[in-house]
């Protein structure tokens, strides 16, 4: 990858977590209001509770890749930390491998879910009434951006290069 591709990529990445931070804080901000304005008398916000699950589902979707890319997802490292290092390599790769098989099979499904609520004007009626497909289509986007820093784990793996989160650190 190019070091102006990468450049790019990283900041979409990071538009990611910011964009995933943004709407947490977000809700936290909307939710500390409806329980003022509730304790208050004044009104309710019906919608909110509606719109915090979608938000909830979409962050977390949006923030995957770059939790990924910058190694802090949870991760349990006893067995790698026991075995050789030449093993403990193989079942990182192993590890990659089946999270960039598992995330392109999300992404094909996930697509072809997305297509066929587009295409049958499939809504979701309830407090709020919208369009399913916006809402499906984050399932794709991640998986695909997710497909993508697997593979890149993969080859820093095999080439030796050092990870994000190395690098972010100056190690």
């Amino acid at each position: 990858m190019s070091a102006g591709l990468a450049r790019a990529y990283g900041r979409l990445l990071e538009a990611c977590g910011l964009l995933a931070g943004g709407a947490f804080g977000l809700l936290a901000v909307l939710i500390t209001v409806d329980v003022v304005i509730r304790n208050l008398g004044v009104a309710h916000l019906g919608w909110l509770l509606e719109t915090s699950e979608y938000t909830l589902y979409v962050a977390t979707f949006i923030a995957a890749p770059w939790v990924l890319h910058l190694g802090a997802h949870v991760r349990v490292d006893l067995l790698l930390n026991a075995v050789p290092a030449r093993l403990g390599i193989a079942l990182e790769l192993l590890a990659d491998a089946i999270g960039a098989v598992a995330a392109g099979i999300l992404l094909y499904y996930g697509l072809d879910a997305t297509l066929k609520a587009y295409a049958g004007a499939w809504m979701i009626a309830k407090t709020v009434v919208l369009p399913e497909w916006p809402l499906l289509a984050v399932i794709p986007a991640s998986m695909a951006l997710l497909t993508i820093e697997f593979l890149l784990r993969i080859r820093r793996t095999l080439t030796g290069a050092p990870s994000a989160a190395a690098t972010r650190e100056g190690l």
